[in-house]
């Protein structure tokens, strides 16, 4: 395994690089902490890799409507060229016999969000894990985000929007 220290090496062996840290336009107090920084928002930007499965505090009640949370806000990084993607996660499950904190939903998005990701595999996860500590058998989760490897390179498309849905319903919820 590496180390926290080897990774900052490699972050410095990697702007050296890219010429930034001959640059003297900034001196060296500018970039002399870039690299710590930079391991630091990758270890929080991923803790999701090291969460716990999800687990929720239930409350029974014989009947309810749809259960709706919508457009969560989150940040995640693409796994193909680690630059962000961004965007609003909305969920909606019918509860059976009880229903889950709403936090509980949120920590799901988070725990999914917080890692190395595809946005579809995401969405997929997401409901899956909503379908888990529900019970529900009917499951909606949307996706909606702005890939920075789709604005800032490739294609250049600043502003773009991928949506991605999943649907569970009666015996699909357990296998997404």
């Amino acid at each position: 395994m590496t180390s926290r220290d080897e990774a900052v090496t490699a972050v410095e062996t990697l702007l050296t690089y890219l010429g930034e840290r001959n640059d003297t336009r900034f001196g060296d107090e500018v970039y002399s902490r870039t690299p710590d920084r930079w391991i630091t928002f990758l270890e929080a930007a991923t803790q999701g890799m090291s969460e716990p499965e999800p687990s929720a505090v239930r409350f029974e009640l014989e009947r309810s409507g749809l259960v709706s949370i919508d457009e969560v806000a989150f940040y995640s990084l693409c796994e193909h060229h680690l630059l962000p993607f961004f965007g609003v996660v909305s969920v909606d499950y019918q509860p059976v016999d009880y229903v889950v904190g709403l936090s509980a939903l949120v920590h799901v998005i988070e725990r999914h969000a917080h890692r190395l990701q595809l946005q579809e595999r995401m969405t997929r996860d997401i409901a899956a894990d909503v379908a888990a500590i529900t019970g529900a058998k009917d499951v909606r989760v949307c996706v909606v985000a702005e890939h920075m490897c789709m604005s800032m390179r490739g294609v250049g498309k600043p502003g773009a929007q991928v949506t991605t849905r999943v649907v569970l319903s009666g015996s699909d919820s357990g296998n997404p």
